[in-house]
Protein backbone atom coordinates (compact mmCIF):
# COMPACT_ATOMS: atom_id res chain seq x y z
CA UNK A 1 0.00 0.00 0.00
CA UNK A 2 1.34 3.65 -0.88
CA UNK A 3 0.31 6.72 0.86
CA UNK A 4 0.30 9.85 -1.40
CA UNK A 5 -0.42 13.49 0.42
CA UNK A 6 -2.10 16.72 -0.01
CA UNK A 7 0.90 18.88 -1.77
CA UNK A 8 0.21 21.51 1.03
CA UNK A 9 0.73 18.58 3.93
CA UNK A 10 4.14 17.96 1.77
CA UNK A 11 5.35 21.64 1.88
CA UNK A 12 4.50 21.90 5.94
CA UNK A 13 6.39 18.91 6.02
CA UNK A 14 9.80 20.73 4.05
CA UNK A 15 8.67 23.20 7.17
CA UNK A 16 9.12 20.40 9.68
CA UNK A 17 12.29 19.22 8.81
CA UNK A 18 13.49 22.19 8.91
CA UNK A 19 11.93 23.86 12.35
CA UNK A 20 12.21 20.39 14.17
CA UNK A 21 14.87 18.36 13.30
CA UNK A 22 17.32 21.27 12.56
CA UNK A 23 17.60 19.94 8.56
CA UNK A 24 18.61 23.03 6.55
CA UNK A 25 17.03 23.60 3.20
CA UNK A 26 19.58 23.66 1.35
CA UNK A 27 20.42 19.95 2.88
CA UNK A 28 17.06 19.20 1.71
CA UNK A 29 17.39 20.21 -1.81
CA UNK A 30 20.67 18.95 -1.85
CA UNK A 31 19.31 14.94 -1.29
CA UNK A 32 16.23 15.81 -3.50
CA UNK A 33 18.36 16.86 -6.78
CA UNK A 34 21.06 14.07 -6.01
CA UNK A 35 18.28 11.48 -5.60
CA UNK A 36 16.31 12.36 -8.27
CA UNK A 37 19.94 12.12 -10.51
CA UNK A 38 20.21 8.76 -9.25
CA UNK A 39 16.95 7.75 -10.37
CA UNK A 40 17.14 9.37 -14.11
CA UNK A 41 20.62 7.82 -14.88
CA UNK A 42 18.86 3.81 -13.18
CA UNK A 43 15.95 4.67 -15.85
CA UNK A 44 17.76 5.82 -18.59
CA UNK A 45 21.04 4.34 -18.80
CA UNK A 46 21.96 4.71 -22.07
CA UNK A 47 21.32 8.54 -22.01
CA UNK A 48 24.03 10.60 -22.40
CA UNK A 49 23.14 14.15 -23.25
CA UNK A 50 20.65 16.10 -21.04
CA UNK A 51 18.48 19.53 -21.52
CA UNK A 52 17.40 20.37 -17.85
CA UNK A 53 14.76 22.83 -18.05
CA UNK A 54 14.89 25.09 -14.56
CA UNK A 55 12.13 27.16 -13.19
CA UNK A 56 12.62 30.46 -11.19
CA UNK A 57 11.65 28.46 -7.60
CA UNK A 58 12.83 25.77 -5.96
CA UNK A 59 11.79 23.29 -8.40
CA UNK A 60 14.52 24.94 -10.49
CA UNK A 61 16.87 24.63 -7.71
CA UNK A 62 16.79 20.43 -7.66
CA UNK A 63 17.39 20.89 -11.55
CA UNK A 64 21.01 22.65 -11.06
CA UNK A 65 21.67 20.19 -8.13
CA UNK A 66 20.25 16.79 -10.60
CA UNK A 67 22.49 18.70 -12.78
CA UNK A 68 25.95 19.09 -11.22
CA UNK A 69 25.36 15.57 -10.39
CA UNK A 70 24.99 14.01 -14.09
CA UNK A 71 27.99 16.04 -14.65
CA UNK A 72 29.80 14.15 -12.34
CA UNK A 73 28.34 11.01 -13.78
CA UNK A 74 30.44 11.79 -16.67
CA UNK A 75 27.16 13.04 -18.68
CA UNK A 76 26.53 16.08 -21.19
CA UNK A 77 24.48 18.98 -19.90
CA UNK A 78 22.85 21.81 -20.89
CA UNK A 79 20.44 24.30 -18.34
CA UNK A 80 17.56 26.58 -19.79
CA UNK A 81 16.15 28.87 -16.76
CA UNK A 82 12.89 30.30 -17.49
CA UNK A 83 14.06 34.05 -16.07
CA UNK A 84 17.25 35.73 -16.02
CA UNK A 85 20.09 34.37 -13.52
CA UNK A 86 19.44 37.67 -11.10
CA UNK A 87 16.03 36.51 -10.24
CA UNK A 88 17.08 33.23 -8.57
CA UNK A 89 17.15 33.50 -4.39
CA UNK A 90 17.78 31.82 -1.67
CA UNK A 91 18.96 27.97 -2.03
CA UNK A 92 17.51 27.94 -5.50
CA UNK A 93 20.50 30.92 -6.38
CA UNK A 94 23.02 28.90 -3.86
CA UNK A 95 22.91 25.86 -6.21
CA UNK A 96 23.02 27.68 -9.25
CA UNK A 97 26.14 29.31 -8.63
CA UNK A 98 27.44 26.13 -7.21
CA UNK A 99 26.70 25.19 -10.76
CA UNK A 100 28.47 27.64 -12.36
CA UNK A 101 31.58 27.02 -10.28
CA UNK A 102 31.99 23.44 -10.83
CA UNK A 103 34.57 22.14 -12.48
CA UNK A 104 32.62 20.66 -15.36
CA UNK A 105 31.92 22.13 -18.42
CA UNK A 106 27.97 23.14 -18.29
CA UNK A 107 25.71 25.38 -20.75
CA UNK A 108 23.64 27.67 -19.16
CA UNK A 109 21.23 29.96 -21.17
CA UNK A 110 17.89 32.01 -20.05
CA UNK A 111 15.10 30.62 -22.30
CA UNK A 112 14.62 34.83 -23.04
CA UNK A 113 17.19 34.86 -25.54
CA UNK A 114 16.53 32.07 -27.16
CA UNK A 115 14.09 31.24 -30.20
CA UNK A 116 11.96 28.29 -30.42
CA UNK A 117 13.97 26.70 -32.99
CA UNK A 118 17.66 27.42 -30.91
CA UNK A 119 14.82 25.32 -27.91
CA UNK A 120 13.90 22.88 -30.30
CA UNK A 121 17.81 22.09 -31.51
CA UNK A 122 19.14 21.98 -28.10
CA UNK A 123 16.12 18.85 -27.38
CA UNK A 124 16.60 17.30 -30.44
CA UNK A 125 20.64 16.99 -29.38
CA UNK A 126 19.49 15.53 -26.05
CA UNK A 127 18.83 11.91 -25.30
CA UNK A 128 16.62 13.23 -22.33
CA UNK A 129 14.78 16.60 -21.31
CA UNK A 130 14.11 17.65 -17.45
CA UNK A 131 11.37 19.46 -16.50
CA UNK A 132 12.44 21.04 -13.08
CA UNK A 133 10.28 24.30 -14.33
CA UNK A 134 7.08 24.14 -12.07
CA UNK A 135 6.42 22.02 -8.16
CA UNK A 136 3.69 21.59 -6.22
CA UNK A 137 3.80 25.37 -5.15
CA UNK A 138 2.28 26.25 -8.27
CA UNK A 139 -1.31 26.05 -9.53
CA UNK A 140 -3.20 26.83 -12.16
CA UNK A 141 -2.29 27.24 -16.06
CA UNK A 142 1.44 27.98 -16.89
CA UNK A 143 2.21 31.41 -18.46
CA UNK A 144 4.66 33.15 -20.09
CA UNK A 145 7.89 31.69 -20.61
CA UNK A 146 7.56 28.77 -19.02
CA UNK A 147 4.36 27.96 -21.02
CA UNK A 148 6.36 28.13 -23.98
CA UNK A 149 9.06 26.04 -22.37
CA UNK A 150 6.40 23.33 -21.70
CA UNK A 151 5.02 23.23 -25.12
CA UNK A 152 8.29 22.72 -26.69
CA UNK A 153 9.61 19.69 -24.22
CA UNK A 154 8.82 16.06 -25.56
CA UNK A 155 7.74 17.51 -28.80
CA UNK A 156 11.16 15.35 -29.99
CA UNK A 157 11.75 11.64 -29.61
CA UNK A 158 13.69 12.30 -26.44
CA UNK A 159 12.72 11.12 -23.42
CA UNK A 160 10.98 13.33 -20.67
CA UNK A 161 11.77 13.15 -16.93
CA UNK A 162 9.99 15.50 -14.90
CA UNK A 163 11.07 16.65 -10.89
CA UNK A 164 8.34 16.57 -8.32
CA UNK A 165 5.44 16.98 -10.90
CA UNK A 166 5.20 17.19 -14.38
CA UNK A 167 4.77 20.97 -15.14
CA UNK A 168 1.12 21.96 -16.00
CA UNK A 169 -0.41 19.12 -13.35
CA UNK A 170 -2.47 20.44 -10.64
CA UNK A 171 -0.81 18.02 -7.84
CA UNK A 172 -3.52 18.69 -5.39
CA UNK A 173 -7.15 17.50 -7.90
CA UNK A 174 -5.40 15.71 -10.84
CA UNK A 175 -6.28 18.21 -13.43
CA UNK A 176 -4.13 19.00 -16.56
CA UNK A 177 -3.79 22.41 -17.60
CA UNK A 178 -2.65 23.50 -21.01
CA UNK A 179 0.11 23.10 -21.81
CA UNK A 180 1.22 20.44 -19.80
CA UNK A 181 4.60 18.06 -19.82
CA UNK A 182 3.90 14.58 -20.44
CA UNK A 183 6.57 12.52 -18.90
CA UNK A 184 8.08 9.17 -19.19
CA UNK A 185 9.17 9.48 -15.25
CA UNK A 186 8.54 11.61 -12.54
CA UNK A 187 10.51 11.47 -9.66
CA UNK A 188 8.44 13.31 -7.20
CA UNK A 189 9.96 14.15 -3.13
CA UNK A 190 9.16 12.82 -0.02
CA UNK A 191 6.06 11.27 -1.32
CA UNK A 192 3.48 10.95 -4.14
CA UNK A 193 0.91 14.03 -3.94
CA UNK A 194 -3.12 13.15 -4.77
CA UNK A 195 -2.99 14.67 -7.87
CA UNK A 196 -0.60 12.21 -9.52
CA UNK A 197 -2.84 9.45 -9.10
CA UNK A 198 -6.14 11.66 -10.60
CA UNK A 199 -6.91 11.45 -14.02
CA UNK A 200 -6.36 12.79 -15.93
CA UNK A 201 -3.02 14.31 -14.65
CA UNK A 202 -1.84 10.04 -13.39
CA UNK A 203 -1.52 9.85 -17.32
CA UNK A 204 0.96 12.21 -17.54
CA UNK A 205 3.45 11.39 -15.11
CA UNK A 206 4.58 8.14 -16.66
CA UNK A 207 5.91 6.05 -13.78
CA UNK A 208 6.54 7.55 -10.25
CA UNK A 209 9.47 7.18 -8.50
CA UNK A 210 10.03 8.70 -4.73
CA UNK A 211 13.33 10.39 -3.72
CA UNK A 212 13.86 10.98 -0.33
CA UNK A 213 14.96 14.23 0.82
CA UNK A 214 16.76 13.12 3.79
CA UNK A 215 14.23 13.33 6.34
CA UNK A 216 12.34 10.33 7.44
CA UNK A 217 8.51 10.86 6.37
CA UNK A 218 7.08 9.40 9.63
CA UNK A 219 8.88 12.64 11.47
CA UNK A 220 7.38 15.46 9.38
CA UNK A 221 4.16 14.41 8.20
CA UNK A 222 1.56 12.56 9.36
CA UNK A 223 0.34 9.63 7.37
CA UNK A 224 -3.63 9.93 8.75
CA UNK A 225 -3.95 12.80 6.72
CA UNK A 226 -2.34 11.04 3.38
CA UNK A 227 -4.78 8.98 1.04
CA UNK A 228 -4.27 4.95 1.36
CA UNK A 229 -3.49 3.64 -2.61
CA UNK A 230 -4.26 -0.10 -3.49
CA UNK A 231 -2.66 -2.39 -5.47
CA UNK A 232 -2.76 -6.07 -6.49
CA UNK A 233 -0.84 -8.08 -3.63
CA UNK A 234 -2.63 -5.60 -1.33
CA UNK A 235 -5.96 -7.37 -1.17
CA UNK A 236 -3.89 -10.26 1.23
CA UNK A 237 -3.94 -7.81 3.93
CA UNK A 238 -7.50 -6.73 3.09
CA UNK A 239 -9.52 -10.16 3.29
CA UNK A 240 -8.56 -13.00 5.11
CA UNK A 241 -7.67 -16.56 3.76
CA UNK A 242 -10.70 -19.12 3.89
CA UNK A 243 -10.39 -21.89 6.20
CA UNK A 244 -9.34 -25.41 4.40
CA UNK A 245 -12.89 -26.52 6.58
CA UNK A 246 -14.98 -23.93 5.26
CA UNK A 247 -18.90 -24.10 3.97
CA UNK A 248 -21.08 -22.27 2.02
CA UNK A 249 -22.65 -20.86 5.03
CA UNK A 250 -19.43 -19.32 6.45
CA UNK A 251 -19.05 -17.75 2.98
CA UNK A 252 -22.35 -15.15 3.71
CA UNK A 253 -24.99 -15.05 1.55
CA UNK A 254 -26.08 -12.31 -0.84
CA UNK A 255 -29.56 -10.60 -1.66
CA UNK A 256 -29.92 -9.40 -5.37
CA UNK A 257 -32.60 -7.42 -6.43
CA UNK A 258 -33.18 -5.66 -9.88
CA UNK A 259 -33.89 -6.45 -13.43
CA UNK A 260 -36.90 -5.36 -15.75
CA UNK A 261 -37.94 -6.01 -18.85
CA UNK A 262 -34.86 -3.95 -20.66
CA UNK A 263 -32.13 -4.65 -18.51
CA UNK A 264 -32.61 -8.72 -17.55
CA UNK A 265 -28.65 -9.77 -17.24
CA UNK A 266 -27.80 -7.24 -14.77
CA UNK A 267 -28.71 -8.43 -11.40
CA UNK A 268 -27.38 -12.17 -13.08
CA UNK A 269 -23.86 -10.57 -13.51
CA UNK A 270 -24.23 -9.19 -10.13
CA UNK A 271 -24.49 -12.51 -8.82
CA UNK A 272 -21.70 -13.78 -10.89
CA UNK A 273 -19.80 -10.99 -9.21
CA UNK A 274 -20.66 -12.38 -6.09
CA UNK A 275 -20.62 -16.37 -6.70
CA UNK A 276 -17.00 -15.43 -8.53
CA UNK A 277 -15.67 -13.63 -5.37
CA UNK A 278 -16.64 -15.95 -3.06
CA UNK A 279 -20.10 -15.92 -1.46
CA UNK A 280 -21.56 -19.08 -0.44
CA UNK A 281 -25.54 -18.07 -1.50
CA UNK A 282 -26.56 -15.90 -4.22
CA UNK A 283 -30.08 -15.46 -3.57
CA UNK A 284 -31.73 -13.16 -6.71
CA UNK A 285 -35.23 -11.73 -6.43
CA UNK A 286 -36.08 -10.91 -9.78
CA UNK A 287 -39.06 -10.05 -12.08
CA UNK A 288 -40.93 -13.80 -12.68
CA UNK A 289 -40.68 -13.41 -16.45
CA UNK A 290 -36.88 -12.93 -15.74
CA UNK A 291 -36.33 -16.47 -13.88
CA UNK A 292 -36.42 -19.17 -16.25
CA UNK A 293 -33.85 -17.52 -18.81
CA UNK A 294 -31.57 -16.40 -15.41
CA UNK A 295 -31.82 -20.20 -13.77
CA UNK A 296 -30.31 -21.51 -16.97
CA UNK A 297 -27.53 -19.14 -17.11
CA UNK A 298 -26.65 -19.45 -13.75
CA UNK A 299 -27.61 -22.40 -12.10
CA UNK A 300 -25.58 -21.88 -9.34
CA UNK A 301 -28.24 -19.29 -7.67
CA UNK A 302 -31.21 -19.35 -5.89
CA UNK A 303 -34.13 -17.58 -7.50
CA UNK A 304 -36.91 -15.72 -6.28
CA UNK A 305 -39.85 -14.83 -8.60
CA UNK A 306 -41.25 -11.79 -7.89
CA UNK A 307 -44.88 -11.07 -9.21
CA UNK A 308 -44.73 -8.47 -11.79
CA UNK A 309 -47.84 -5.42 -12.24
CA UNK A 310 -47.46 -4.11 -16.05
CA UNK A 311 -44.36 -5.70 -15.66
CA UNK A 312 -42.90 -4.07 -13.14
CA UNK A 313 -42.19 -5.92 -9.61
CA UNK A 314 -45.14 -5.73 -7.04
CA UNK A 315 -43.89 -4.15 -4.14
CA UNK A 316 -46.12 -6.61 -1.83
CA UNK A 317 -44.53 -9.43 -3.51
CA UNK A 318 -41.24 -8.34 -3.23
CA UNK A 319 -40.94 -7.45 0.76
CA UNK A 320 -43.00 -11.22 1.59
CA UNK A 321 -40.78 -13.14 -0.85
CA UNK A 322 -37.18 -11.29 0.97
CA UNK A 323 -38.44 -11.59 4.62
CA UNK A 324 -37.66 -15.29 4.81
CA UNK A 325 -34.20 -14.59 3.64
CA UNK A 326 -32.86 -11.59 5.79
CA UNK A 327 -30.90 -14.15 8.20
CA UNK A 328 -29.44 -16.02 5.78
CA UNK A 329 -27.87 -13.37 4.07
CA UNK A 330 -25.74 -10.59 5.15
CA UNK A 331 -25.58 -8.28 2.66
CA UNK A 332 -27.77 -6.77 -0.26
CA UNK A 333 -27.19 -5.32 -3.66
CA UNK A 334 -30.28 -3.54 -4.92
CA UNK A 335 -30.61 -1.85 -8.45
CA UNK A 336 -28.91 -3.60 -11.02
CA UNK A 337 -31.21 -3.23 -14.09
CA UNK A 338 -33.70 -2.40 -11.74
CA UNK A 339 -35.49 0.39 -14.00
CA UNK A 340 -36.43 4.12 -12.05
CA UNK A 341 -40.37 3.71 -12.85
CA UNK A 342 -41.61 5.51 -9.31
CA UNK A 343 -43.14 2.32 -8.12
CA UNK A 344 -39.71 1.61 -7.24
CA UNK A 345 -39.28 4.04 -4.65
CA UNK A 346 -41.27 2.41 -2.01
CA UNK A 347 -39.05 -0.38 -2.77
CA UNK A 348 -36.04 1.28 -1.83
CA UNK A 349 -37.49 3.15 1.52
CA UNK A 350 -38.37 -0.91 2.29
CA UNK A 351 -34.96 -2.01 1.98
CA UNK A 352 -33.50 1.27 3.71
CA UNK A 353 -35.77 0.85 6.62
CA UNK A 354 -35.67 -2.72 7.01
CA UNK A 355 -32.70 -4.48 6.00
CA UNK A 356 -30.05 -4.05 9.05
CA UNK A 357 -27.39 -5.36 7.22
CA UNK A 358 -25.02 -4.05 4.47
CA UNK A 359 -27.02 -2.45 1.63
CA UNK A 360 -25.62 -1.61 -1.59
CA UNK A 361 -27.04 0.53 -4.17
CA UNK A 362 -25.88 0.35 -7.53
CA UNK A 363 -27.26 1.33 -11.13
CA UNK A 364 -31.08 2.49 -10.98
CA UNK A 365 -31.07 2.58 -7.19
CA UNK A 366 -28.33 5.40 -7.05
CA UNK A 367 -30.92 7.47 -9.65
CA UNK A 368 -33.76 6.87 -7.04
CA UNK A 369 -31.70 7.14 -4.43
CA UNK A 370 -30.79 10.92 -5.64
CA UNK A 371 -34.27 11.43 -5.73
CA UNK A 372 -35.12 10.97 -2.39
CA UNK A 373 -31.99 10.72 -0.29
CA UNK A 374 -33.50 13.63 2.15
CA UNK A 375 -36.11 11.69 3.01
CA UNK A 376 -34.07 8.52 4.43
CA UNK A 377 -32.20 8.48 7.46
CA UNK A 378 -28.17 8.23 7.89
CA UNK A 379 -27.09 4.83 7.60
CA UNK A 380 -23.22 3.65 7.89
CA UNK A 381 -23.55 0.41 6.80
CA UNK A 382 -25.19 1.59 3.31
CA UNK A 383 -22.54 1.52 0.14
CA UNK A 384 -23.44 3.29 -3.25
CA UNK A 385 -21.46 3.37 -5.94
CA UNK A 386 -21.75 5.69 -8.30
CA UNK A 387 -20.18 6.69 -11.59
CA UNK A 388 -19.88 10.18 -12.62
CA UNK A 389 -22.90 10.69 -14.00
CA UNK A 390 -24.99 8.96 -11.01
CA UNK A 391 -22.16 10.95 -8.73
CA UNK A 392 -23.69 14.10 -10.32
CA UNK A 393 -27.37 13.27 -9.97
CA UNK A 394 -26.72 12.75 -6.48
CA UNK A 395 -24.91 15.48 -5.35
CA UNK A 396 -26.87 18.39 -7.92
CA UNK A 397 -24.07 19.36 -10.15
CA UNK A 398 -22.31 17.82 -13.06
CA UNK A 399 -20.48 15.68 -14.44
CA UNK A 400 -17.79 17.77 -15.47
CA UNK A 401 -17.52 19.37 -12.04
CA UNK A 402 -17.00 15.87 -10.68
CA UNK A 403 -14.10 15.35 -12.73
CA UNK A 404 -12.26 18.16 -12.06
CA UNK A 405 -12.46 17.23 -8.05
CA UNK A 406 -13.11 13.79 -8.22
CA UNK A 407 -11.57 13.69 -4.58
CA UNK A 408 -13.94 16.48 -3.34
CA UNK A 409 -16.48 14.96 -4.73
CA UNK A 410 -16.35 11.27 -3.07
CA UNK A 411 -15.98 12.67 0.52
CA UNK A 412 -19.46 14.39 -0.04
CA UNK A 413 -21.11 11.63 -1.55
CA UNK A 414 -19.89 9.73 1.90
CA UNK A 415 -21.66 12.54 3.78
CA UNK A 416 -24.75 10.93 1.88
CA UNK A 417 -23.97 7.12 2.49
CA UNK A 418 -21.93 5.56 4.95
CA UNK A 419 -19.44 4.33 2.39
CA UNK A 420 -19.32 5.98 -1.41
CA UNK A 421 -17.11 4.61 -4.67
CA UNK A 422 -16.60 6.84 -7.44
CA UNK A 423 -15.96 4.50 -10.35
CA UNK A 424 -13.53 5.58 -12.93
CA UNK A 425 -9.74 5.78 -13.53
CA UNK A 426 -8.36 4.93 -10.26
CA UNK A 427 -11.66 4.55 -8.13
CA UNK A 428 -12.29 6.16 -5.10
CA UNK A 429 -13.58 4.98 -1.89
CA UNK A 430 -14.35 7.04 0.81
CA UNK A 431 -16.18 7.50 4.60
CA UNK A 432 -16.37 9.76 6.60
CA UNK A 433 -12.87 11.83 6.88
CA UNK A 434 -10.77 9.20 5.23
CA UNK A 435 -10.08 8.46 1.06
CA UNK A 436 -8.85 4.84 -0.34
CA UNK A 437 -7.41 4.78 -3.65
CA UNK A 438 -7.38 2.23 -6.47
CA UNK A 439 -4.24 2.13 -8.22
CA UNK A 440 -5.19 -0.98 -10.94
CA UNK A 441 -7.25 -0.89 -13.82
CA UNK A 442 -7.74 -1.43 -17.36
CA UNK A 443 -9.49 -0.14 -20.03
CA UNK A 444 -11.31 -3.86 -20.94
CA UNK A 445 -13.20 -2.75 -17.89
CA UNK A 446 -15.29 -0.57 -19.94
CA UNK A 447 -17.95 -2.37 -20.96
CA UNK A 448 -21.91 -2.93 -20.16
CA UNK A 449 -22.53 -5.17 -17.22
CA UNK A 450 -18.99 -4.23 -15.24
CA UNK A 451 -20.17 -2.22 -12.86
CA UNK A 452 -22.95 -5.23 -12.26
CA UNK A 453 -20.06 -7.55 -11.48
CA UNK A 454 -18.27 -5.19 -9.40
CA UNK A 455 -21.21 -4.65 -6.94
CA UNK A 456 -21.94 -8.61 -6.83
CA UNK A 457 -18.19 -8.68 -6.06
CA UNK A 458 -18.38 -6.46 -3.23
CA UNK A 459 -21.61 -7.48 -1.73
CA UNK A 460 -19.49 -10.98 -1.51
CA UNK A 461 -17.18 -9.47 0.74
CA UNK A 462 -19.79 -7.59 2.67
CA UNK A 463 -21.49 -11.04 3.95
CA UNK A 464 -18.31 -12.56 4.31
CA UNK A 465 -18.27 -10.07 7.11
CA UNK A 466 -15.61 -7.18 5.91
CA UNK A 467 -16.54 -3.75 7.50
CA UNK A 468 -18.57 -1.43 4.37
CA UNK A 469 -14.94 0.04 4.09
CA UNK A 470 -12.56 -2.61 3.25
CA UNK A 471 -15.61 -4.40 1.27
CA UNK A 472 -16.08 -1.71 -0.68
CA UNK A 473 -12.03 -1.48 -1.06
CA UNK A 474 -11.65 -5.23 -1.70
CA UNK A 475 -14.47 -5.22 -4.54
CA UNK A 476 -12.76 -2.91 -6.48
CA UNK A 477 -9.55 -3.75 -6.14
CA UNK A 478 -10.04 -7.17 -7.22
CA UNK A 479 -12.76 -5.83 -9.61
CA UNK A 480 -9.37 -3.54 -11.39
CA UNK A 481 -6.91 -6.53 -10.66
CA UNK A 482 -9.06 -8.78 -13.00
CA UNK A 483 -9.71 -6.09 -15.18
CA UNK A 484 -5.62 -5.97 -15.94
CA UNK A 485 -5.66 -9.48 -16.02
CA UNK A 486 -7.87 -9.82 -18.69
CA UNK A 487 -5.77 -7.07 -20.80
CA UNK A 488 -2.69 -8.96 -20.47
CA UNK A 489 -4.10 -11.89 -22.13
CA UNK A 490 -6.32 -10.78 -24.85
CA UNK A 491 -6.16 -6.88 -24.51
CA UNK A 492 -8.10 -4.20 -24.01
CA UNK A 493 -11.04 -4.64 -26.73
CA UNK A 494 -14.26 -6.85 -26.70
CA UNK A 495 -14.40 -7.37 -23.03
CA UNK A 496 -17.95 -9.50 -21.96
CA UNK A 497 -19.06 -8.46 -18.26
CA UNK A 498 -19.54 -12.19 -17.82
CA UNK A 499 -15.31 -12.43 -18.45
CA UNK A 500 -14.62 -10.10 -15.54
CA UNK A 501 -16.49 -12.22 -13.13
CA UNK A 502 -14.96 -15.43 -13.98
CA UNK A 503 -11.12 -13.72 -14.19
CA UNK A 504 -12.03 -12.62 -10.42
CA UNK A 505 -10.77 -15.78 -9.09
CA UNK A 506 -8.06 -15.95 -11.45
CA UNK A 507 -7.12 -12.22 -9.73
CA UNK A 508 -7.23 -13.07 -6.66
CA UNK A 509 -4.05 -14.88 -7.33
Amino acid sequence: MKIYYNPEDIRKADETAVEKLGLSSLFLMENAGRNAAEEILQTFPKAVRFVIFAGPGNNGGDGFVAARRLLEANRHVVVITSCEHDKYKNDALRNLERLKTSPFDCTIVCSQHMSDDDIKSAIESSDCSVDALLGTGSFGPPRGDIARLISLCGKTGCSVAALDIPSGIDPKNGAVYEPCVKADLTVTFLAPKIGMGMYPACGMCGRIAVASIGADIRDVIDESRGISCFEGPDIKALVPPLPRDAHKGERGGVLICGGSRCYRGAPVLAAMGALRSGAGLAVMAIPDFMTDAASAILPEAIFLPIETVNGEMSFESLTSSILPWVKRCGAAVFGPGSGREETLKPILRWLWDNWKSPLLLDGDALRLFAEIQDELPRRENVVITPHNGEAAAILGTTADAIKKDRQAAVMALAQKAGIALLKGMNTLVAQKNETRMILEGSPALSVPGSGDVLSGAISAFLAYGLSPFDAATSGALIHAAAGLAIEESVGTRGTFAREIADALPYAFR
